[in-house]
């Protein structure tokens, strides 16, 4: 079992989530809190430490990261949309500042 954290940011973005929207996050949380970082896809470039679970019927993306240094906990960083890619833009603008 794996501990989940989330940022301010990450919480927000649930929080704006419609119940429809949010069934697939809890969902897809459940999986992450269960398996880890072997759920979802890992992704690429600035985001290669990051994985996703995505939800492609509602556009919705679900970034997150092991938390260096602590076994076991993964840190939520961004729900979203892809949108032009705007989900994996705000991901990254997180983890940088």
């Amino acid at each position: 079992m794996y501990q989940l954290e989330w940022t301010q940011y990450s919480k927000e973005d649930y929080d704006n989530l419609d119940g429809s929207q949010k069934i697939f996050v809890d969902k897809a949380l459940n999986r992450i809190i269960s398996i880890g970082m072997a759920a979802g896809q890992p992704l690429s470039g600035n985001l290669s430490h990051c994985n996703k679970l995505k939800n492609r019927k509602m556009g919705l993306r679900v970034v997150f990261r092991e938390v260096e240094g602590k076994l076991q906990i993964i840190q939520i960083v961004a729900i979203g949309k892809r949108d032009k890619d705007e989900i994996y833009k705000m991901a990254e603008q997180r983890l940088d500042g």
